[in-house]
């Protein structure tokens, strides 16, 4: 089964900030320092956003990203819009100046790996097994990282077939990264509590659940 990387950012995120909170720190037009975290644990998955004309960046108890774009002041009016999910990750990439956005992605060796295998298999029979066997459900080398992966390939033995790592510029194997994702989740999130605070509406508890589903 392959992994939607966006659905499940967006279930590790809701996991993650159940029972996150909103704490304005500063607000001073669109100099805000806005805190989200669990009262009761404290650090735990805590997150802050903070915002200058034409920037933005969120931080805390994971990696940090900046984003900033001209000629729009707020970026916060750049995550309130609707897209899959509630994320726009390839738009806003493009405004991203620090964080790590791709990253390797087993999920998308492993369906090349079995694409790869299937197509030979008429001429080579036993590829689509021996690839299962030696690479696939094989414990030898984690396919988690690339160097694994590499590893695994060039191991790889079956009938005199050379399995062969493509090139990057061939078949590319990175993908958003998790930490990208859940920060594109918790941004919309965390604006749309914000937001709701903003308009002296009922502060319910803040749950992050309610906004991956779009209930919020």
């Amino acid at each position: 089964m392959t992994i939607d990387p966006i659905a499940d950012a967006a279930a590790r995120f809701a996991r993650d900030t159940a029972k996150h909170q909103l704490t304005v720190l500063h607000e001073d037009g669109l100099y805000r320092h806005l805190r989200f975290a669990n009262p009761q644990y404290g650090g735990l998955y805590r997150y802050d956003l903070i915002t200058w004309p034409n920037g933005m960046t969120i931080r805390g108890d994971g990696p940090t990203f900046v984003f900033s774009t001209h000629p729009l002041a707020d970026l916060f009016s750049m995550f309130r819009g609707t897209s899959r999910d509630g994320i726009n990750p390839g738009y806003w990439q493009e405004k991203v100046n620090a964080g790590q956005v791709k990253a390797w992605s087993e999920a998308k060796f492993r369906e090349w790996l079995t694409v790869t295998a299937k197509a030979s298999e008429e001429r080579h029979p036993g590829l689509v097994a021996a690839v299962t066997e030696q690479i696939l459900d094989s414990d030898e080398h984690s396919l988690e990282y690339e160097d694994g992966a590499r590893t695994a390939v060039a191991w790889f033995d079956h009938d005199d077939y050379d399995l062969g790592f493509p090139a990057k510029w061939e078949t590319d194997f990175d993908d958003w990264s998790w930490e990208y994702l859940w920060a594109c989740h918790a941004i919309v999130w965390g604006i749309a509590a914000y937001d709701r605070a903003s308009a002296q509406q009922p502060a319910p508890e803040l749950v992050a659940a309610a906004t991956a589903s779009g209930e919020a």
